[in-house]
């Protein structure tokens, strides 16, 4: 397409000229509008976007003339449109989104900003438009918003059915403990079915937030114990003194021995240290910093026997030494006058 010349006068044509070719090598379309909004210039960027280029057309058709359409592809109206407004109300119209259909058919994405132009005397002599054709980037952008949309349907729809494959295992596990005379053998189906709940919980939290890496801890912790105490207790009620300060988010791979390892505190508790207690209690203080988030679990049993044995052996140790190493955390056992004392300093950084 041959390139229009502007209708005001310059110094000398080769100047005019060299304006133009300027312009015509910018890969962003630029149209210029006089004070009245009459096109005097379409560069050829312009031109090819929209596939026509005409000038002496006025604001009200614009629209009719560029074949401009609204994100939902009706015609624009001609006063909405952000040139217009440059044009009649001194506008600054800055990253405007429209489409455009071009003779051929296609329909074209364009991201624009129309500005006025003054003299020194500030008077409005013309306004400018700027535009790209937008039409790939933002298709592939609409295909990865539903990509990522789809991707998050089905992590919402894993983490549901892995909560509701726990609680059937869960079932399972309580339906064994029951059906088994020997009691220390399903003492061990019960503590088994406690852990895999706290799987579940913590599946069922990510389902219900919407999350799918990082859970938020302190109120987590928080309301797991006051399910694992009212879980637990059978002939007598134990007090639970909850404590919760901030919030930590923690990715859902370090909040799992997290909450697996409070779990066994609170196991160890209900199995060892409340045979002789009157008045059995559980106090747990979460406290989330900038740093680090620090647990103190304690409750008012005989406190520890041995503390250099404090972790005990089998699956309680196993997940105490999980924490340790997925955590880089901290973890002090000890007697607490009386009673047992856990403190686990978590580092969020």
């Amino acid at each position: 397409m041959a390139a229009e010349r502007f209708d005001y006068r310059f110094e000398d044509e080769a100047s005019q000229r060299l304006l133009i070719a300027a312009l015509n090598q910018l890969a962003e379309g630029v149209i210029v509008a006089d004070a009245e909004g009459a096109l005097i210039f379409v560069n050829d960027a312009a031109a090819v976007i929209h596939g026509v280029r005409k000038l002496s057309v006025k604001p009200d058709d614009y629209t009719e003339q560029y074949h401009l359409l609204t994100l939902d592809e009706k015609p624009y109206p001609p006063a909405d449109l952000p040139l217009a407004k440059a044009v009649r109300d001194g506008e600054v119209v800055e990253h405007a989104h429209w489409k455009i259909k071009r003779p051929d058919g296609e329909i074209v994405d364009a991201i624009g900003t129309a500005r006025p132009v003054l003299n020194s005397d500030g008077k409005q002599v013309a306004s400018v438009l700027t535009l790209s054709d937008r039409t790939a980037e933002l298709a592939t952008e609409r295909k990865l918003k539903l990509a990522l949309e789809a991707r998050e349907l089905l992590l919402l729809e894993v983490n549901h059915r892995v909560k509701n494959n726990l609680a059937l295992v869960h079932g399972m596990l309580s339906l064994h403990a029951r059906s088994i005379k020997d009691e220390g053998a399903a003492q061990s189906f019960r503590d088994a079915g406690a852990r895999v709940m706290v799987l579940a919980d913590i599946h069922r939290r990510l389902y219900e937030l919407g999350t799918h890496s990082e859970i938020e801890v302190v109120g987590m912790i928080g309301d797991m114990m006051i399910e694992l105490v009212k879980s637990f207790t059978t002939d007598r009620e134990v007090d639970l003194n909850l404590k919760q300060k901030g919030r930590a988010l923690l990715r859902t791979d370090k909040a799992t021995p997290l909450a697996l390892a409070i779990n066994e505190l609170t196991l160890n508790s209900f199995k060892h240290a409340f045979d002789d207690i009157k008045a059995p209690r559980i106090s747990v203080d979460i406290d989330a910093g900038e740093e680090d988030v620090v647990i103190v679990y304690r409750d008012n049993g005989p406190g520890l026997v041995d503390p250099e044995k404090a972790t005990g052996s089998g699956i309680g140790r196993a997940l105490i030494s999980s924490l340790s190493r997925q955590l880089h955390a901290t973890v002090e056992f000890a007697s607490d006058e009386p009673g047992f004392y856990a403190r686990i300093t978590v580092p969020l950084r």
